[in-house]
């Protein structure tokens, strides 16, 4: 029985052209490792700008909505004074169709037609709110 003494105390040596291959291919790994890691690197800070971007919309969103609500307060606060105005001149309208309807002699039509009121109907609903408001009056001035 002979046994074989070649590969046990000593480590073969490679070959010069396999060392040069070996060598290559760790710096194509190391090479290729770098480039993963810069662009790694590059989305993490793509991703900080897509969020700080969205920080910035979200914070213009908000600014803008603080005016928008500012001015619909003014909005809503000129068109309440715009329905006192108007509630009042329409009252003052329909007491003068009235008294030009009851003291003129003066036909529903012809109220219509000469106020230029659009429909009969709608002068109707006009002098019946006129003396709704006219008897509403006078009992308030015969309580007093």
């Amino acid at each position: 029985m002979t046994e074989d003494t070649r590969g046990t105390g000593r480590r073969r040596r490679r070959s010069t052209k396999i060392s040069e291959r070996l060598e290559a291919a760790r710096r194509r790994n190391l090479d290729q490792l770098a480039e993963q890691r810069r662009r790694e690197q590059e989305v993490e800070g793509a991703l900080a700008e897509f969020v700080e971007a969205g920080e910035a919309i979200a914070a213009a969103e908000r600014t803008a909505e603080e005016k928008i609500n500012a001015f619909q307060r003014k909005i809503d606060g000129v068109r309440a004074d715009l329905r006192s105005v108007t509630a009042a001149s329409h009252d003052r309208q329909a007491q003068a169709a009235l008294r030009i309807h009851e003291i003129g002699g003066r036909t529903v039509e012809q109220v219509s037609d000469l106020l230029e009121i659009g429909s009969v109907k709608e002068t109707r609903r006009v002098l019946a709110a006129a003396r709704a408001e006219h008897d509403s009056a006078e009992a308030r001035s015969v309580r007093f």
